[in-house]
């Protein structure tokens, strides 16, 4: 546990009190130089274009969602598992796991979480990060979906077809420099 300080006026006195902090993940400023073995993700179609996948705050454990490039998080590819390279511990982008894995839901969620991936695999199609698992048939293993609050879904239908109201198709590829 870290300890901080409060200040506490009464009357201009001050008094000051240890406050206990929870452990975890604080906010790092996402560097503006692509670390060694680390690679950005992004999307490379309208509507949005250049936008980065990330947390907001940047590097916590939070939703996975597509915005600026400066606050980019920084990504590995390890073991099926796709890793923020840049927090201060270790973020795994997770995905909903569906009740009826044959029968899905449309979008899955993500987010990025201190703990590995249990369900599914990220790997990479050429330049383009798919995700897969052996129980959820997906037309496109590269689809994906951008809605709200630009949260970041798994796409289990069709690429550019029926798109959920809301939403827009995106792959995401990588990028090294």
């Amino acid at each position: 546990m870290r300890s901080g300080t409060l200040a506490v006026l009464f009357a201009s006195t001050a008094l000051f009190s240890p406050i206990a902090q929870a452990d975890g993940p604080t906010s790092t400023p996402s560097p503006t130089i692509l670390q060694p073995g680390a690679l950005w993700i992004r999307a490379v179609t309208p509507p949005n274009y250049h936008k980065y996948l990330q947390t907001k705050p940047p590097n916590v454990p939070g939703k996975a969602i597509l915005d600026s490039h400066t606050t980019a998080g920084q990504f590995k590819l390890e073991d099926g598992q796709l890793i923020n390279a840049v927090s201060t511990v270790p973020l795994y982008l997770w995905v909903e796991e569906p009740v009826d894995k044959a029968n899905p839901p449309r979008k899955l969620a993500t987010w990025f979480n201190m703990t590995r991936n249990p369900f599914g695999t990220f790997g990479w199609q050429g330049d383009t990060l798919v995700w897969s698992h052996s129980s959820v048939n997906r037309q496109n293993l590269a689809a994906w979906l951008v809605c709200e609050n630009q949260e970041l879904f798994v796409n289990t239908g069709a690429y550019g077809w029926q798109t959920p109201s809301g939403c827009a198709d995106q792959t995401v590829s990588l990028r090294e420099t």
